[in-house]
């Protein structure tokens, strides 16, 4: 009997939980080795009471809640179930909300490199070279854009018929 009634509460709560779904939610946060900020998009999925009418409250609890972890946490295992049970306590402490689970659909971190580092990676694979001055590659393209002329005029043949 006892079981029954557990299997009736755990279908009635089920029934009260909704769901909301977050895709391509965009935060910054920042870089433990650089201090850099680096772009986030997390797409989420929360499972709660009354959590489609506080929409609003999840995705402030979430900016609240992210702001707040480093990048390289965020890519862990560990980091990112913590990132979950921190999300769940605050939006139960601050909002009042209930929320059962949380799953994460897809986690993407963009890291913004400065011109200083995008110039150092393209030197170090060898696309650019400043080793040639502008003179030497004007005298390069000049060679390449006509065939050499010749330096004296050749004789005409004595048997050739001239026109």
């Amino acid at each position: 009997m006892k079981q029954f009634l557990g299997l009736i509460f755990l279908l009635h709560v089920n029934l009260l939980a909704e769901i909301v779904v977050l895709d391509n939610f965009h935060a910054n946060v920042f870089s433990k080795s650089d201090k850099k900020p680096v772009d986030v998009t997390l797409g989420l999925i929360v499972e709660g009471t009354n959590v489609k009418r506080d929409e609003f409250k999840v995705v402030d609890a979430l900016n609240i809640v992210i702001g707040s972890y480093y990048a390289e946490d965020l890519v862990t295992s560990r980091g990112k179930e913590v990132l979950k049970s921190t999300l769940i306590a605050y939006a139960k402490k601050v909002h009042a909300l209930t929320i059962d689970t949380v799953y994460i659909k897809d986690l993407t971190i963009k890291i913004n490199p400065s011109v200083k580092e995008i110039v150092e990676a393209i030197k170090k694979e060898g696309v650019f070279q400043q080793n040639a001055t502008p003179k030497q590659q004007q005298s390069k393209q000049e060679n390449y854009l006509a065939p050499p002329l010749p330096r004296k005029l050749p004789l005409p043949d004595e048997n050739a018929v001239n026109f």
